[in-house]
């Protein structure tokens, strides 16, 4: 498989860009009438991504793809335009310790139209978009974006997401940007495409989707004080490589090791082809490795592939095979089975899970043990499985730890949280904060598919059991206000 990295060196990020409003359309049209009309209500795809700026702002890159299949059209001179008016407002997240709570004011607002104009519509079908890519600068923090579409009189389309901007400020540690994942990267001198910088044009990627007819991937992200992970040779290392979503498992053939000269600011520009890959969930992770290869900072991207001509089916019946047969999971006991499955729902998938509540044989049941942890060994065929002995040293520190109640560690919700997503980067404890409950905050740096993530646990009753008040992954639990909840006036 095709894969290559490329690097470029930097004064400073902010002279690369050009801080302004910028629309492109990609794409043109359908059918030759007065008007082209929508089947369906238009579909917008809303994405980020942030950058290293100056010393108080980060950069942000915003943006907004269209179905160009979903919109309608009206005839002008000599071909057809659409014009929706829109409305963009950023406020600090609730969640925010440097928000003020009685400023309710966004902190960026933006008005305008999007205007698109196609000399014909021959050629709008599903999965052509336009595309609107919009730059601005803002402290770091958490904020709540609202997109709102105008679309007519009576209907407003909206679309919110959580944005995290993290602080690129400091120069002593490494750091990574945020990851573009890109249809296309390019060559180019023209400062006036609105998705060039530092010398390419990025064409972002806002579905994440590839597979037919978009086979290669390409990704875009900058490397910042790159010294700190340097050799004594003045080169540091950055590796690149695919991962299946529900084993972190690599794909082989999709990586990418290389040296490079250690630099203020570092582009990373590579691309993966995906032509051999079934349908499924992915990740690309970007990470910088020290010189005795710990990883230093990492970041990761999810997307996804649909490959309907490869084989993407998976019995959902379990099948020993030889290795089973001479394995130590043939001879397990039923308690120690038991025992086994039940700890590894924690981190099963959907369809792993309904195999553990349907599959009642002992037999089957110890292969499909088996398979759990085989699918996510890290290196097939050495002696050993990482992932495992990991998560079982996980279970045990959460059991010496969390336990609390007759409820074993690895149960309570810290102790969840630990095996799902690994160590923290950090834990802020706070058992004697006056006049707030004992609480602490989890913090990761990076987290796949998230990026940089929080966990807030509190003990509410004041029997030790800390409980998941509040996170920011997607999926689990959201308490935005947690601050007013931990007080003891609460």
């Amino acid at each position: 498989m095709d894969s290559r990295i490329k690097s470029r060196g930097l004064v400073e990020s902010k002279l690369m860009y050009s801080i302004r409003s910028l629309t492109v359309m990609v794409g043109s049209l359908l059918f030759v009438v007065p008007s082209v009309v929508a089947q369906r209500s238009p579909q917008i795809e809303v994405d980020y991504a942030s950058f290293a700026y100056d010393e108080r702002e980060s950069l942000v890159e915003l943006y907004m793809a269209l179905e160009a299949s979903s919109l309608t059209y009206e005839a002008q001179g000599s071909g057809y335009s659409i014009a929706i008016p829109f409305h963009l407002s950023l406020i600090r997240s609730s969640a925010d310790a440097n928000r003020d709570l009685a400023e309710d004011r966004p902190v960026w607002v933006q008005e305008d139209e999007l205007r698109f104009f196609v000399p014909d519509t021959s050629s709008i079908f599903e999965g052509r978009v336009f595309l609107r890519q919009t730059r601005f600068t803002v402290l770091p923090g958490k904020y709540e974006l609202q997109v709102d579409l105008l679309i007519t009189e009576q209907e407003v389309i909206q679309s919110r997401r959580d944005l995290i901007i993290p602080d690129y400020s400091q120069r002593k540690n490494c750091l990574l940007s945020d990851i573009i994942l890109a249809s296309s990267i390019a060559d180019s001198d023209d400062n006036e495409d609105p998705h060039y910088k530092n010398r390419l044009s990025v064409i972002p990627n806002t579905n994440q989707l590839y597979g037919v007819d978009s086979a290669q991937l390409f990704y875009y992200v900058e490397a910042y004080n790159t010294a700190c992970a340097a050799s004594d040779s003045g080169e540091y290392t950055v590796l690149a490589y695919v991962a299946e979503a529900s084993s972190l498992v690599r794909v082989p053939g999709l990586e990418e090791r290389s040296e490079r000269n250690a630099r203020q600011t570092d582009v990373l520009v590579g691309s993966f082809d995906l032509s051999d890959l079934r349908s499924g969930t992915y990740f690309l992770h970007v990470e910088i490795p020290s010189s005795t290869n710990e990883t230093v900072v990492e970041e990761s991207r999810k997307f996804f592939v649909f490959n309907p001509s490869l084989n993407t089916l998976q019995s959902d019946v379990i099948t020993g095979d030889e290795k089973f047969e001479i394995s130590s999971y043939a001879t397990m006991t039923e308690e120690e089975i038991e025992r086994g499955l039940k700890y590894i729902q924690v981190i099963a998938n959907e369809r792993e899970f309904r195999q553990i509540r349907r599959v009642q044989d002992l037999d089957e049941r110890r292969r499909l043990l088996m398979d759990f942890w085989e699918v996510r060994d890290p290196t097939p065929g050495a002696e050993g499985n990482e992932f495992r002995d990991e998560f079982y040293r996980l279970l045990t520190y959460a059991n010496e730890r969390y336990s609390a109640q007759r409820v074993e560690g690895w149960e309570t919700d810290r102790g969840n949280t630990l095996l799902r997503y690994g160590r923290p980067t950090n834990i802020e404890s706070n058992m004697y904060e006056r006049g707030r409950k004992p609480y602490e905050i989890w913090k990761y740096n990076n987290i796949p598919g998230e990026g940089q993530a929080e966990f807030i646990f509190a003990d509410l009753d004041g029997f030790g059991d800390f409980e998941l008040i509040h996170s920011t992954v997607a999926g689990e639990r959201k308490l935005p206000d947690w601050p007013q909840r931990i007080s003891d006036r609460y």
